[in-house]
């Protein structure tokens, strides 16, 4: 038997999937929260946010009101005008990553001098 090559079978992120996610834990809410507001499933979300659906602009609008977000700075997020902390994240770890073996110790201590604040 044939397996059917299903859209959600396949996964690609999108950065607006990324954005939505994003939007979705700062407002605290869960997948299955916005899925009960907006009639969909938890799955649904998790598709959506996971990149195993493709995001069709209606769609998108109704998780933007739900978040209080307009469509313009959901732009601004994607196109990275506005840096999100998982963005920053990401690009000190690729800093990290470049830094020469004998400094990682000095970067060490700055980074566990924040955690104690």
């Amino acid at each position: 038997m044939k397996k059917k090559n299903r859209r959600c079978d396949r996964k690609v992120m999108t950065r607006e999937a990324e954005v939505l996610k994003y939007l979705r834990e700062l407002r605290k809410l869960s997948m299955r929260d916005v899925g009960k507001i907006i009639n969909k499933s938890g799955a649904t979300i998790n598709h959506v946010e996971n990149g195993r659906v493709d995001l069709r602009p209606e769609f998108i609008m109704k998780l933007l009101d739900i978040y209080g977000v307009t469509y313009s700075h959901f732009l601004d997020l994607c196109k990275g005008k506005i840096e999100t902390p998982e963005h920053v994240r990401s690009d000190c770890i690729s800093i990290i990553k470049r830094v020469p073996h004998d400094k990682l110790k000095a970067i060490k201590t700055i980074l566990e001098s924040f955690q104690q604040i």
